[in-house]
């Protein structure tokens, strides 16, 4: 499954669909026979012109508001995303101005080639063809800032990462440098594709696992879930909010070797956080680096989240177990 908002095709500004317009009106209208009439020759023509005009500007608006997917039909996970990049509201408003714009030039385009019919003499004929160009291109000035605005979401919502919420998910936290891409790469059947994620500076990692479950995703997501959401501004905060839409579990790696740069009370006190943020979710904790580990490193996370599986990501030890337990903790209860 894509993300909803992947295939939206770059937008053309207002100046450029009147170009467009314009020129394909000038150099495609229908030349009439010189046999009739002047005024009837350049009536002919100018009902061309404004009826290809009307079809070209109708036609780019119309693009514009198929490529955008109905919000209301966005998986919650993304339009919550959409929501932090953009502005949902803002989004919605903008769309509905441009279907007014479309049905409007659609209404002034009918009723211009209405009054061409009519048209008497040469100069009656040009002066309606340049009073229907006229109106269509102030009603697309009318709309210029919302045609700005959604080239400029376009540009945000495209990078958004492809990550399926219909498919179950383990969503793999902690601290920077404890071992979480290490732990995708170990369990994903293929290599794990680095997505763009517009709120942190590095890519989200998603990789993919075949299980009885059907196809099983498993995403770290760098500088999101790995340092205290206490420090978070509200953009960020709601990017993590959004991860509530994902059906998963989250796996909380610690290194109690503390090798990552990290004191295991921070570590502790981020895990804390994301119980609370998260608290209708699964959530299991691990230790890895066990091929560094010494004596006694355990015993201070022990004593908090008692006893709990340890791995090497790096070396494959107890990865595989692992992961199965994050993918029983996935399956409903026999009660539903």
């Amino acid at each position: 499954m894509k993300q909803p908002f992947s295939e939206v095709r770059p937008i053309p500004s207002v100046e450029e669909v009147v170009d467009k317009a314009f020129r394909k009106a000038r150099k495609g209208c229908q030349t009439p026979p010189k046999t009739l009439p002047p005024h009837v020759r350049v009536r002919i023509r100018e009902q061309s012109r404004v009826r290809i005009a009307t079809q070209v500007i109708v036609s780019a608006l119309d693009r514009i508001l198929r490529d955008f997917p109905r919000i209301e039909s966005v998986h919650p996970f993304y339009r919550e995303l959409a929501d932090v990049l953009v502005g949902v509201d803002v989004l919605k408003k903008s769309l509905g101005a441009l279907k007014w714009a479309r049905d409007s030039i659609s209404r002034i385009g009918d009723l211009y080639a209405s009054k061409l019919r009519g048209a008497r003499t040469v100069g009656e004929a040009g002066r309606l063809r340049r009073e229907a160009y006229g109106r269509m291109v102030s009603i697309l000035k009318q709309v210029s800032e919302n045609v700005e605005l959604l080239q400029e979401a376009r540009e945000k919502l495209v990078r958004l990462p492809s990550i399926d919420p219909s498919k179950p998910t383990v969503i793999v936290a902690g601290y920077a440098n404890v071992g979480k891409s290490t732990f995708v790469k170990a369990v994903s059947t293929a290599k794990p594709e680095v997505a763009p994620y517009p709120f942190t500076t590095k890519g989200v990692i998603v990789g993919h696992r075949e299980t009885d479950l059907g196809v099983v995703q498993i995403v770290d997501t760098p500088g999101l879930l790995d340092r205290p959401l206490s420090k978070r501004n509200r953009i960020e905060l709601q990017a993590i909010a959004a991860m509530k839409h994902l059906p998963g579990v989250i796996l909380f790696l610690l290194d109690p070797t503390e090798t990552c740069g990290y004191k295991v009370e921070r570590q502790l006190r981020l895990l804390r956080e994301i119980r609370e943020m998260f608290g209708e979710k699964p959530i299991i904790v691990a230790a890895n680096k066990a091929d560094l580990m010494k004596p006694g490193d355990l015993e201070r996370v022990e004593e908090e989240v008692g006893k709990i599986p340890v791995i090497s990501a790096l070396n494959g030890d107890g990865v595989e177990e692992l992961l199965q337990e994050a993918l029983r903790a996935l399956k409903p209860s026999p009660s539903g």
